[in-house]
């Protein structure tokens, strides 16, 4: 079975006393010191002055998360005590080592090689034999500058960790890579992920994750479909879908991942599903976004609407709903007619006013698009035309004029 990283930092007394060195000769060079101050000051605990250099605050800035003094002193006051084995958690073991300039414990072991025995101890600290297998995954979602992009997605530690590289293509070819690294949790039928991300050389807080999970053991899950919530590469807000696709083994992930072919299976699914929040903070309702100063025609659009479709072999189909007050919300008052999916926009400056619908029930259509200009929502408005385009029962695309009744909402249907 392969060997898997197991999750805190457990130290032999040799590579934790050599780890110790390495910390107080990068103290010492980032401070320009000569010496150590005492050990109070120099962990940063008890009555130490926080205004003078301590390692407490040089962590504190690589990460997001309060960083306890005693607890490395406390580490040390064991090992000088003759402690066989020393562990660090696993936040600690990743600021300890990125204050040293390494990306992870293999890096300080390559650049710590001691004799084959001691070695040999270290790695067999390290690793757990009988952990389940990594796994790995494409991940999928439409990023910035509305291109659908993949990363690989990592996940060890029986499905207690995640780690997330996001690969963004350049003008000349190369890629800029970001990282994310990700606890794991499982409730019910789905698994959260809420990670860090590494800016400035600092841990701060990443994306939060959720996907759908069912009841099966995750191990045996092809295609995990989830959402995300987090910041881009231009500091916006952003969330939307992502998918995430399991793959034969590392090799396979790495080489489908630089490969600019998107599987239409993940496209069609996938493609604009991302909502964008620009960075401002509206003083006035009208500021929320470029469509604002539109919302009277929006709260004009509550009332009844008879909708007369004319085919181009004269058939004419007919459709009642209503648009709620209260919520905008699409009722359908034509019988045996149920809308399994609506939407309504306002498009060109607010001047024209979109109906989409998909239908189950009895009626010609099985999807059907209405365009109208907004000014038919004028109370004195008559029978007005716009046009539909869609698609009927029987699978045939049909175009035509449809005749518009607008009936407003009255005094007493607004209350």
């Amino acid at each position: 079975m392969k060997k898997q990283e197991i999750d805190s930092l457990p130290l032999t007394t040799e590579y934790f006393g050599l780890l110790v060195e390495e910390l107080q000769d990068a103290f010492k060079n980032k401070h320009a010191l000569s010496q150590l101050p005492k050990s109070m000051q120099f962990y940063g605990y008890g009555n130490y002055d926080p205004e003078k250099p301590n390692l407490k605050s040089d962590l504190e800035r690589i990460g997001s998360d309060f960083i306890n003094g005693k607890y490395l002193y406390d580490k040390v006051r064991d090992y000088q005590k003759g402690k066989p084995i020393i562990k660090l958690n696993n936040y600690y073991k990743s600021v300890v080592l990125l204050y040293l300039g390494y990306e992870n414990v293999e890096a300080f072991l390559d650049e710590n090689r001691l004799e084959g025995l001691k070695e040999k101890r270290q790695v067999a600290l390290l690793y757990n034999e009988i952990a389940n297998k990594t796994h790995y995954y494409l991940n999928y979602y439409f990023g910035e500058d509305n291109v659908i992009l993949k990363g690989e997605s990592v996940i060890s530690n029986n499905w207690k960790k995640i780690k997330h590289t996001y690969y963004y293509p350049q003008e000349d070819g190369t890629y800029k890579e970001h990282f994310n690294f990700g606890n794991i949790s499982r409730r019910e039928d789905t698994i959260h992920i809420v990670t860090k991300t590494l800016l400035d050389g600092k841990l701060v807080d990443g994306a939060s994750e959720i996907y759908y999970i069912g009841h099966s053991d995750p191990s045996n899950v092809n295609y995990l479909i989830g959402t995300y919530c987090t910041f881009d590469i231009y500091t916006n807000t952003v969330a939307g879908q992502t998918i995430l696709e399991k793959c034969e083994s590392k090799e396979d992930m790495e080489t489908r991942s630089k490969s600019p072919n998107i599987p239409p299976y993940i496209a069609m699914e996938i493609r604009n599903k991302r909502i964008v929040n620009r960075s401002i903070v509206p003083k006035h309702h009208l500021e929320i976004s470029d469509a604002s100063p539109y919302s009277s025609i929006y709260e004009s659009m509550a009332g009844t609407y008879e909708l007369s479709f004319k085919f181009p072999d004269g058939f004419v189909e007919k459709l009642r709903f209503k648009i709620l007050a209260t919520n905008y919300k699409i009722v359908p008052l034509t019988e045996n007619v149920y809308f399994e999916k609506d939407s309504l926009d306002l498009l060109n400056k607010g001047s024209v006013v979109h109906f989409g619908f998909d239908f189950a029930g009895i009626i010609a259509f099985d999807h059907v698009d209405i365009y109208f200009k907004t000014y038919y929502l004028k109370e004195d408005s008559e029978t007005h035309d716009g046009v539909f385009s869609g698609i009927d029962n029987e699978n045939r695309l049909v175009k035509g004029e449809v005749a518009i009744i607008y009936s407003p909402m009255t005094t007493k249907e607004l209350k």
